[in-house]
C-alpha cells in the first residue's frame, strides 16, 4: 500500500525510511501517468486559509506573441499564483523539426474542451467567462480579484522522490460547507525547458527557456473525485505515486495540485511544490 507521511522538517527522513519499508506496490496501483488513482484517508492538519490562483496558459513554439505573454505572466508568478503552460496541439503549437514535442495528451484534452482557437490564451481558475489573449496585459486585475476571495477549501501539496518514484500527498481542509462534487487533479510541471521559439520580431531563439510547462497529467485528465461529505472542517489526505520520465530534469520539476468543481470545471484552489 502507499503510505502517507508529512514530508516536512525531520519527517523527510522518517518519510524516506517509511517508503523504503512499504509493502510491494501492486501493478494496478503504480501508474506512471494519466489515470493514477488517489488513496484517501482522514487528515489532521489545520491548513492556513490561503487562497491561491491557478492560471492555465496555452502556448506554442511557432507563436510570435507567446514570449510577450510569458514575460507578463512570469512577472506575476509567485507562491500564490500557480501557472501551468500547455502546448497547443496544432498550428502554432506544432514543434519545429528536430525539437522537443511539448504537446501532451492531457493538455490536448483540455485544449479541445475549452475551445482554444488562438494562442496565447489563458484562463484564471478556469473561469470560462473571460479568456485572456495576446500580451495578457489585463490579466493582473482578475488574478488580484481572485486572490482576495475567501477560500472555500485550503490545499497544500508535498512530494518526495525515491529512486525515480515520486510520492505525492495532497492535504485538504474544508473551510466552508461545499455541497458540490469536487475533484483533485495532479500534474507534473517543468521549468527551464530549452527549445526553439519564434519571437515577436519573427526571429527564432534556439535557446528559449520555457517555464511552467505541463509534462503530464498524473491523475485522470479531469481529476479524481474527492471522497468527502463536503462538510466544513473536513480534513483529508490524498496520496498517489508516479514514476519520473527520462526526459525531465528533476531539479526543474514541481507538482501542481488543484481542486475543481466537477460540473463546471472551475478551480477552487491550487497548490504547488518542488519535488524533494
Amino acid at each position: 500500500m502507499v503510505m502517507k507521511k508529512i514530508f516536512t522538517g525531520l519527517m523527510v527522513f522518517v518519510g524516506l525510511m517509511s517508503f523504503a519499508g512499504c509493502d510491494k506496490i501492486e501493478p494496478e496501483e503504480y501508474t506512471v501517468y494519466d489515470g493514477a488513482m488517489i488513496e484517501w484517508e482522514t487528515g489532521s492538519a489545520n491548513l492556513p486559509a490561503v487562497q491561491r490562483v491557478y492560471v492555465e496558459k496555452y502556448t506554442g513554439p511557432r507563436c510570435s506573441n507567446c514570449p510577450t505573454a510569458d514575460v507578463t505572466l512570469d512577472a506575476i508568478h509567485n507562491d500564490n499564483v500557480v501557472i501551468v503552460s500547455i502546448n497547443h496541439p496544432t498550428g502554432q503549437g506544432t514543434p519545429y523539426p528536430n525539437q522537443p514535442d511539448m504537446r501532451t495528451v492531457g493538455g490536448t484534452v483540455w485544449d479541445n474542451y475549452f475551445g482554444i482557437n488562438a494562442i496565447p490564451a489563458a484562463y484564471v481558475n478556469r473561469d470560462r467567462s473571460t479568456q485572456y489573449l495576446g500580451d495578457m496585459a489585463n490579466i493582473g486585475s482578475a488574478i488580484n480579484e481572485a486572490l482576495a476571495t475567501v477560500p472555500q477549501i485550503a490545499i497544500e501539496v508535498e512530494a518526495i522522490e525515491v529512486n525515480g518514484s515520486v510520492y505525492v500527498n495532497t492535504h485538504l481542509d474544508y473551510k466552508q460547507d461545499i455541497p458540490d462534487v469536487l475533484t483533485l487533479t495532479v500534474a507534473l510541471v517543468e521549468d527551464s525547458v530549452v527549445y526553439r521559439q519564434l519571437l515577436p520580431d519573427n526571429s527564432i531563439d534556439d535557446n528559449y527557456a520555457h517555464n511552467h510547462m505541463l509534462r503530464k497529467v498524473v491523475t485522470s485528465y479531469w481529476g479524481r473525485d474527492i471522497e468527502a461529505s463536503g462538510k466544513k472542517e473536513t480534513k483529508l489526505v490524498g496520496s498517489l505515486n508516479l514514476m519520473l520520465p527520462s526526459d525531465v530534469e528533476l531539479e526543474h520539476c514541481h507538482i501542481v495540485a488543484f481542486v475543481s468543481n466537477k460540473a463546471s470545471r472551475k478551480v477552487l484552489n491550487v497548490a504547488s511544490c518542488e519535488i524533494q
